[in-house]
């Protein structure tokens, strides 16, 4: 545990944490927005927080790129593996820096094609040449 930077998890102590308390704050929690709601009001827990309470070592990057993405193969990737229209890929584009696409954009993608592929399945009895 020490030559891993873990050693301090071992004298973390939860002796005051109690199942009520963890039902409470399951019950808050909003997986939409990845944070409580509190009647005081809203609190994420950041990477920080669980560095700072644990005493773990938080080191290196959170992601690392063998590449740069250009703006051009990030859309040919979008196409090819998402299946995304080349010009909603270049719209995604081209509201981020090079080759990237934002969570809220990535999301309304899946959320558009759950929703297309929910209509496919759904029966087609009642309607024209159906």
């Amino acid at each position: 545990m020490r030559a891993f930077g873990l050693y301090d998890l071992l004298q973390t102590g939860y002796s005051s944490v109690t199942h009520a308390m963890v039902r409470a704050l399951c019950e808050r929690w909003h997986p939409e927005t990845s944070s409580f709601h509190l009647p005081v009001g809203e609190m994420t827990i950041t990477l920080h927080d669980v560095a700072n309470l644990l005493h773990i070592p938080i080191e290196g990057h959170m992601l690392t790129f063998d590449i740069k993405m250009d703006r051009e193969h990030a859309i040919r990737m979008m196409t090819t593996l998402l299946g995304m229209k080349g010009v909603a890929a270049a719209k995604a584009c081209s509201d981020e820096y090079g080759g990237h696409i934002t969570y809220t954009s990535l999301k309304r993608f899946y959320e558009e094609h759950l929703t297309e592929a929910r209509w496919l399945e759904e029966p087609q009895s009642g309607r024209v040449g159906g």
